[in-house]
């Protein structure tokens, strides 16, 4: 009676949970809706968590590296005050030496290329123009082949020189006033984080204790370790290498008097922050900018990004982020590119750190899992695989072969039999035959 009521409430739990997937299946619209306004009211506080983490870093390093060593009882209390204020004031007059020095010159920039973009694009097109007459006369290329392309340029003209629509106007300046808004509520709500972090971090552990196993927490702290060391490393290092990028393309253009050098060197040190694509996304939107004003500005911007990057690769990169993420190149660029396609930007700038704490709990439970197998894993992992008729055989420089039958026989493998061994001989002096 016992066993038919249990499988009687198995079924109804299967079938519970199909209507349930059957529901969220028709309503899926509505629930990402919700989901999306959920974190769109969460939007300040993910940014204030974002400050509060990276700010962390020069925190600790006045709490402890540079009051540290004052041991006065009566200084003890001020220590998390004076670290706290000395890393907001660090903060804001960086924030106000890149303002002052990079908004007048980026929004002259931009004016100026606003006003001077028509004139760009006809001088762009009188040398296509003339370089479709040099392709026809030398090798008898049909001079049609840019017409689509002119007609593209043209159009863009348009889109960049007109913009007369109220609405747009409209949308575009309240999507910037509450970027503005987050962004400041965010800053306000990562003093109170940064200041408190102590207690949440007691009153989180608290929970954990009250509500999970215990046996889980242990795992818990692991996690929370291992992601905050890929994380963290990789964050603070990537914003200094690509504000180190930033800097020498900036001087190279400024040296060689290429055009718009506050504009495309922010763009490029900004972009830089990706993994893998973002040289390229920082890059080919600036060529093809100073491809409309002059083709030579081009190629030297093109050759000079070229030198700038393998300079940052083989020198910057190495020292400054280091081996912290701790994957090859191939999972390196698996992570940009999945984590790009479900996340944007901000998966591609978070997905390496993110999967490489990922990688390192996987490669950790693996490690574990191979030593408790012993000796039979370590046979297994170092036996090559060789593929030879209806018969997969996994042979290895060891006493005992072990031969599995694809047909669906059954596997012998005999331990300590010498007999199995000389027939494994045997086999392999007929094969090499």
């Amino acid at each position: 009676m016992k066993k038919r009521f249990n499988k009687l409430a198995s079924i109804l739990i299967c079938i519970t949970f199909a209507v349930v997937l059957l529901f969220l299946k028709d309503k899926m619209d509505f629930i990402w809706s919700g989901i999306c306004n959920f974190f769109s009211i969460l939007t300040p506080i993910i940014y204030g968590f974002a400050i509060a983490y990276i700010l962390n870093f020069p925190y600790r390093f006045f709490y402890k590296k540079l009051f540290g060593r004052i041991e006065k009882p009566r200084f003890q209390k001020a220590k998390k005050p004076l670290s706290l204020i000395l890393t907001y004031l660090l903060f804001l007059g960086l924030l106000a030496f890149l303002g002052a020095i990079l908004i007048p010159q980026i929004s002259d920039n931009v004016s100026r290329l606003v006003t001077d973009i028509p004139s760009y694009i006809k001088s762009f097109r009188e040398f296509a123009a003339n370089f479709t007459n040099w392709l026809t006369e030398r090798f008898n290329v049909d001079a049609t082949i840019l017409d689509g392309l002119n007609t593209n340029i043209v159009n863009l003209m348009k889109a960049i020189t007109t913009f007369d629509n109220v609405g747009k106007v409209y949308s575009a300046a309240v999507s910037t006033a509450s970027f503005i808004f987050n962004w400041v509520l965010g800053f306000v709500f990562s003093i109170y984080m940064l200041a408190s972090k102590e207690s949440i971090c007691r009153q989180l552990k608290r929970f954990g204790a009250a509500f999970l196993p215990t046996k889980w927490m242990p795992v818990i702290y692991e996690i929370i370790d291992v992601s905050d060391d890929k994380c963290g490393k990789f964050l603070v290092g990537k914003v200094i290498d690509s504000a180190i990028v930033g800097v020498l393309c900036f001087t190279s253009m400024s040296i060689l008097g290429i055009p718009y050098a506050p504009l495309i060197s922010v763009m490029v040190g900004v972009c830089n922050i990706i993994p893998f694509f973002g040289p390229f996304i920082g890059a080919v939107p600036s060529a093809a900018l100073l491809l409309l004003i002059s083709p030579l500005y081009c190629l030297e911007f093109v050759i000079m990004i070229f030198i700038i990057q393998q300079i940052d690769g083989n020198i910057i990169n190495p020292k400054v982020v280091g081996s912290q993420v701790g994957l090859i190149g191939f999972w390196s660029l698996f992570s940009v590119i999945v984590a790009g396609g479900l996340f944007g930007i901000t998966g591609m700038i978070l997905g390496t750190p993110i999967f490489a704490a990922l990688y390192t709990l996987i490669g950790r439970l693996t490690k574990k899992r191979v030593a408790m197998k012993g000796e039979n894993a370590d046979r297994v992992i170092n036996m090559p695989v060789v593929k030879s008729g209806g018969l997969i055989d996994i042979k290895a420089k060891v006493k005992n072969p072990i031969k599995i039958r694809t047909s669906g026989s059954s596997t012998h493998e005999n331990e300590g039999d010498e007999n199995t061994e000389n027939e494994g001989e045997e086999t392999d002096n007929k094969e090499e035959s």
